[in-house]
């Protein structure tokens, strides 16, 4: 029966190792340690073909050959300069005292007498300090010369001898040690690694995981970040990579990050903030994010940051002359989000099964998949814990106790002195209304620019007279989505209040649009 290699995915009729087997358990760590993936033990049996056997094996010969080489060279290194070292300290040593040598008074006047009168005067010298070798008495048993000679080359020969050998045994001591250590380094690796396995299930490459997806083929999964890393340089040629947490989705882009990560989710009191209760992985961040004052203010609208980089790219994205035009939709762009624009709206990837539409990210599509299967839409709704409306996910509840539940000071628009309940009303004023435009949409007919596109649409059928709206509840039609909303709520009131409480449980609803 044909197998399949899981090294060149060969499928052949000859002979085949199987790799968890008791006495192949080594292959493992071979192929591990030579290639840029990690086979992972399934419940079906896996194989290597006797091919790519001989060939890992006769590289990892050739490898251990290489590296026992080389540590051998760096042994015998460290003894020579320990001899240079030895040799250099063997210059004899004289062991020297200091003598107390008294002179007599009566020697002192005879080695004086011819001296002249005026030192007759002087005080004595009573004593003085010389320095000299010690003194040896002769041994008349003692060898002569030529012995003496030949006995301190047999000394120092063996001196010799021993220093090497007490070498060899420090060098080997060292190498024990530096064995032991690797040893229990990629022990401990190991460990590190099966847990972030057991965490995270799958390491996986995204953009390979997308493509063998759309094609039908069967998923790769790394099963260290190490392996992640390696096959990100050789085939994708950058080391952008990133792994995503299953239980918040989030894209964590270092092993550091991710054993945090891990122990955020593991351990969350360690990660609370004191001020508001909120966990975060890096406290650093979100106390200047969120408790201090933002330092790095726009010079343009006035909008603070911060970070001094987030300043950086909003000033690149907003405030450039956006003089690059989309060759797809015509939109004008700056060089800095033109790239952005065509990622995410003209480079679909993932298309609805019930409907034409595409999406750049499988994130969006399940969203959207809610829409048209109810089991879905109810898995993910969550309700809010204050007011009791059901939202269709946590980020959208997250941003509903933001807006609607948090104390947040007014604001107002320094134009026209309109006052607002948050920041993020005034920033939808201030784009629609008092803010100098980036873009308008003019009339082709009577000239008048409007700044949102659907308002030039509505504009348009005052020209045409064509309606683009239609009640859902009776045959009437409407130019503007507001008069259809004032319609419903005062013509048919009990189906408005009845479609008010499906949104509180996360039903949404669109307008009938008209062709």
């Amino acid at each position: 029966m044909a197998t399949k290699c899981e090294v060149c995915f060969s499928t052949t009729e000859c002979s085949m190792k199987e790799i968890f087997s008791d006495e192949n358990k080594h292959i493992v760590e071979i192929i591990a340690k030579h290639l840029w993936f990690e086979v992972v033990q399934t419940a079906v049996d896996t194989w290597v073909c006797i091919k790519c056997w001989d060939a890992l094996q006769e590289f990892h010969k050739f490898y251990c050959e290489v590296e026992t080489a080389r540590q051998q060279q760096a042994a015998r290194a460290l003894i020579d300069k320990d001899e240079e070292d030895v040799s250099g300290g063997l210059e004899p040593k004289y062991s020297t005292e200091f003598f107390e040598v008294k002179v007599e008074p009566g020697e002192l006047l005879d080695n004086t007498e011819e001296e002249d009168v005026n030192c007759a005067d002087e005080k004595a010298v009573h004593c003085a300090f010389v320095k000299c070798e010690e003194s040896m008495e002769i041994d008349p048993t003692a060898p002569t010369s030529d012995e003496e000679a030949l006995q301190d080359n047999k000394s120092d020969s063996s001196s010799t001898d021993g220093m090497k050998n007490r070498l060899k045994k420090k060098s080997k001591r060292l190498h024990t040690v530096e064995e032991a250590a690797k040893q229990g380094k990629s022990i401990a690796q190991k460990e590190e690694d099966e847990s972030l396995i057991n965490f995270y299930k799958r390491i996986v490459c995204e953009k390979c995981d997308n493509q063998r997806m759309m094609v039908g083929e069967p998923q790769i999964d790394f099963g260290t970040w190490r392996a992640l890393l390696r096959h990100t340089k050789e085939i994708h040629k950058h080391d952008k990579v990133y792994v995503k947490c299953p239980l918040c989705d989030l894209k964590l882009r270092t092993k550091q990050t991710l054993i945090q990560h891990k122990d955020c989710h593991e351990n969350p009191e360690k990660y609370r903030c004191s001020l508001c209760n909120e966990i975060h992985q890096n406290m650093k961040e979100h106390l200047q994010n969120k408790h201090q004052e933002r330092q790095f203010c726009c010079e343009v609208c006035g909008k603070k940051f911060p970070f001094k980089n987030r300043l950086t790219v909003h000033m690149k994205k907003m405030h450039v002359e956006k003089d690059i035009i989309c060759d797809q939709c015509q939109k004008p762009f700056t060089k800095y989000t033109i790239e952005d624009h065509k990622r995410s709206v003209h480079s679909a990837r993932f298309v609805c099964e019930h409907c034409p539409k595409t999406f750049n990210s499988r994130f969006r599509l399940l969203k959207h998949m809610e829409e048209h299967d109810e089991s879905l839409r109810n898995s993910t709704s969550v309700p809010c814990t204050i007011c009791g409306q059901v939202m269709r996910d946590k980020y959208i509840l997250t941003r509903h106790i933001k807006l609607m539940h948090s104390v947040q000071p007014s604001v107002s628009c320094t134009t026209c002195g309109k006052t607002f309940k948050c920041k993020r009303n005034l920033s939808v004023h201030m784009t629609n209304v008092c803010m100098e435009p980036t873009r308008l949409f003019p009339c082709t007919i009577c000239g008048k620019e409007f700044r949102r596109k659907n308002k030039l649409k509505e504009h348009m059928s005052t020209h045409t007279g064509k309606p683009l709206y239609k009640c859902s509840f009776c045959p009437e039609t409407f130019r503007q989505d507001t008069h259809l909303y004032y319609h419903r709520k005062n013509v048919h009131y009990d189906q408005w209040l009845k479609m008010q409480q499906q949104r509180k449980e996360g039903v949404r609803f669109k307008l009938t649009e008209l062709s």
